[in-house]
């Protein structure tokens, strides 16, 4: 390779970097420099200096300037490699993000003119006792305008926001289940540029990252239609810089004792402000007579006041263009006599029958979106729903939003309004029938389950993975890419976990089985250990409805696996034995083999190493004999873990290079980056700790490059451990603190305690002593709830520290 060649090589990494400097260091016109005489130049430490030229630490900007002029570097190569080391940089540093989550200013908004002065005002001044008011709460009926208010309001003032805002729908009085706090605070807390790494997984945790990331920030925080005070609390950003609007059917009284809280009640429009309304919809028609002007004054009285039934009873207006006292005597046919109870229910519900009645043939459509279990979906979703291509199902659900039946979403799902959902599902109940009805959801059904299945070959291929999903004649998303299937799945999560337990609770143990087996290929890898023991739970009652011994034993084994994770390993060694009776009995030798592997699994954590070699090797026997590649890869690289921790590091590095060769043909990244973290291990406890580092930071690429979390705080913590052996505390303490978040927020017992031991060593290493022995104290708690040996390791750390006795 040349020299300019070697220089035009790609810096995705900060080993990239290291090495790019270190070649010009070795090519400078005036001969090889000496480190100890460029770090004198230089004023800075040589063991600093090898750090930079390592890749093992970034150097800071003007350092990184000085060292390349040092060096000689051409002017242009000098600005690849800054804007290099910039963008590392960047990636370290969490990304101050301006969310912009506002839905669309409502067309035709209207009226409601002293709630927005109102609103204003709070904004303002300041409220009792000089105390700034940072939060209001909207309550009103169902229908009344609640969301179209607070939108129309932050549109208006969002100038005065530049830190953006954000905006979730908490599902309070929706035929869905009510949104949890805890997934609402992930949600904000990636939209103001946390990473995943750095979201905790305990909800008081996260409320309190989230108070800490917006304090001090111009923010405005809408929570609409909330179910009651506990959950709308948790999510208050605190900061006084911050404003806070959230809407609900109910009061939400307790939320009045916040300082700086101030209360609306939202009433139906006034009279003149509902034929507004209709005239800013239905435009010059309200006009055009006396006997249209007072059919149109009727219209918006028989309608209540509610926003919601005036854009509807608008839009089939508009569409039919028939005379306006037409429609309102066809109106009053259907009941007019219910529109004087002064109940905006049922002005509501006669406003949708009357509507219906329009949609002709396609009033099916209707009840059908009212009829699946899933939250907002995509187009291709929709498509199986209606059991028709993508063409004719935009064209059907468009003539839904037209007519304000449907909405769409800033991202172009479609979503209906709560009370419009409430009234789908019960029609759909009374006019479809039953096989209709399962009909539909079960394409629904089986198109998520066949899109999980593109998305999962793409990042977690297995041995089972025969190609290219069947999706029938409904399409499928193109997920042809790591980051395609990671955004489709993250996006489609809720609605997957939804929809397999519809099934389930339905009976349906085919179809539950069936999406509960490919959702746990990212089950493990992913991190989602919680969600692990919901979709497992499912997949376990489906396959003994079903009476599927193999299934049983999958979700069995898997099952064991989640338990694992999450430090229970008595349930997990329960399981494990549980599943693998099972598959012996059914003469399932592939489960066997995964049954096998899990059990090895769990020896090799306990230190139990003959044991798990056993049960790895009699895994190998099986899977050798029906030809799996793949599963014959991840028994060789568990097979590498134990040679390591037993000190056969030759033994170790075969096995290990022969799974990765087996894993990179196969492109299965998971296997690739969990093999390369391996790798590392390998040489890190040869010695060899630059090319451990080497294969570390590939293999946390690779996993990131997934979203296997899972595998990347292992790999973080390798990392840790790797520079403080090359007595680099400082990145050795960031890559710790970087596991320990992660393993967090994914419930990862055993590499919480990993980080926390890590941490411990570095800051015993810098003379922190206290601060060590209160990570260790912390590290050993973990390990010997877990009953792991580990824990004898962390109390001799202890003794040396004088923190405890050894014990």
């Amino acid at each position: 390779m040349s020299g300019d060649a070697a220089d035009a090589e790609p810096i995705r990494t900060s080993a990239d970097l290291g090495r790019a400097l270190k070649r010009w260091a070795r090519r400078r016109p005036e001969g090889q420099v000496k480190v100890a005489a460029l770090a004198r130049q230089l004023n800075v430490s040589q063991s600093t200096l090898y750090a930079y030229l390592a890749g093992t630490t970034l150097p800071p900007v003007e350092v990184l300037d000085d060292l390349l002029t040092a060096l000689g570097v051409p002017a242009a190569e000098r600005r690849r490699l800054a804007t290099a080391r910039d963008v590392l940089r960047r990636r370290r540093e969490p990304e101050r993000r301006t969310p912009n989550e506002l839905p669309a200013d409502p067309a035709g908004f209207t009226g409601r003119e002293p709630e927005l002065a109102a609103l204003s005002a709070v904004l303002a001044g300041p409220g009792d006792g000089g105390v700034p008011v940072r939060l209001s709460t909207i309550s009103g009926p169902a229908g009344v305008g609640k969301t179209a208010l607070v939108v129309h309001w932050g549109h208006r003032v969002v100038e005065l926001f530049p830190d953006g805002c954000l905006y979730v729908d908490l599902h309070g009085y929706s035929p869905l289940e009510p949104r949890r706090p805890a997934d609402v605070l992930a949600g904000f807390l990636r939209g103001l540029g946390v990473e995943d790494a750095g979201i905790p997984d305990d909800e008081h945790e996260r409320a309190a990252r989230f108070r800490s990331v917006v304090s001090g920030r111009r923010l405005l925080v809408v929570l609409d239609n909330a179910v009651d005070v506990d959950q709308v609390r948790p999510l208050l950003p605190g900061s006084p810089t911050c404003f806070a609007v959230t809407t609900s059917r109910a009061d939400l009284a307790g939320l009045q004792v916040e300082p700086g809280a101030r209360q609306f009640e939202l009433r139906p429009l006034r009279a003149d402000d509902g034929l507004a309304l209709l005239r800013a919809h239905i435009g010059v028609r309200v006009e055009e007579s006396e006997e249209s002007a007072a059919a149109a004054r009727r219209l918006a009285r028989h309608c209540g006041g509610l926003p919601l039934a005036l854009r509807i009873v608008a839009a089939q207006a508009v569409r039919r263009e028939q005379p306006l006292p037409e429609l309102v005597a066809e109106l009053t046919e259907q009941g007019t006599g219910l529109f004087d109870v002064g109940d905006p229910a049922t002005a509501i519900g006669t406003v949708f029958s009357w509507s219906l009645r329009h949609l002709g043939g396609h009033v099916a459509d209707f009840w059908l979106f009212g009829a699946h279990p899933a939250r907002a979906i995509d187009s291709y979703a929709a498509a199986a729903l209606l059991g028709t291509d993508l063409r004719a199902a935009r064209g059907r659900v468009e003539r839904l939003v037209r007519a304000h039946l449907v909405r769409r979403l800033a991202d172009g799902r479609f979503d209906m309004h709560d009370l419009v959902r409430t009234y789908a599902s019960e029609r759909a109940a009374e006019e479809l029938s039953v096989p209709d009805r399962d009909a539909a959801v079960a394409r629904l059904v089986g198109y998520l389950t066949s899109a999980a299945t593109r998305a999962m070959n793409v990042l977690h291929p297995n041995d089972a993975d025969t190609g290219e999903p069947e999706g029938g004649e409904v399409a499928l998303p193109p997920l042809t890419d790591p980051v395609q299937a990671r955004t489709w799945l993250d996006a489609e999560w809720h609605n997957l976990l939804a929809v397999l337990a519809f099934t389930a609770d339905r009976g349906w143990a085919v179809p539950a089985g069936d999406l509960a087996s490919v959702l746990r290929r990212r089950l493990d890898q992913g991190g989602r250990h919680d969600d692990a023991l919901v979709v497992l739970g499912h997949a376990l009652h489906a396959s003994r409805l079903a009476g599927d011994d193999a299934a049983e034993g999958a979700a069995l084994y898997d099952l064991g696996v989640a338990h694992q994770r999450l430090g229970r390993h008595e349930e997990a060694m329960r399981l494990q034995r549980q599943a693998l009776a099972i598959c012996r009995a059914g003469s399932d030798r592939n489960a066997e083999a995964g049954a096998l592997n899990n059990l090895g699994n769990l020896y090799e954590r306990l230190g139990r190493y003959a044991e798990a070699i056993d049960h790895y090797e009699q895994a190998l026997v099986l899977v050798r004999e029906l030809d799996l590649r793949v599963g014959r890869a991840t028994l060789l690289t568990n097979l590498g873990v134990v040679h390591t921790r037993l000190g056969d590091h030759e033994r170790a590095l075969r096995d290990c290079t022969e799974a990765l060769a087996v894993f990179r043909e196969a492109g299965d990244s998971g296997g690739t980056a969990r093999t390369l973290g391996n790798l590392g291990e390998v040489h890190r406890l040869a010695g060899r700790v630059e090319d451990a580092i080497g294969c570390y930071e590939e293999a946390l690429r690779t996993a990131e490059s997934i979203g296997a979390h899972g595998i990347v705080t292992e790999v973080l913590n390798h990392l840790g451990a790797a520079h403080l052996a090359t007595g680099s505390p400082a990145p050795a303490c960031s890559w710790h603190t970087d596991a320990l978040t992660m393993a967090r927020a994914t419930g990862d017992r055993y590499e919480e305690a990993r980080a926390l031991e890590g941490i411990g060593c570095v800051r015993y290493a810098t003379g922190g002593t206290a601060h060590a022995v209160a990570s260790w104290r912390a590290a050993l708690a973990l390990y010997r709830q877990m009953g792991l040996r580990e824990a004898d390791r962390v109390a001799a750390l202890l003794a040396t520290g004088n923190g405890e006795p050894r014990r």
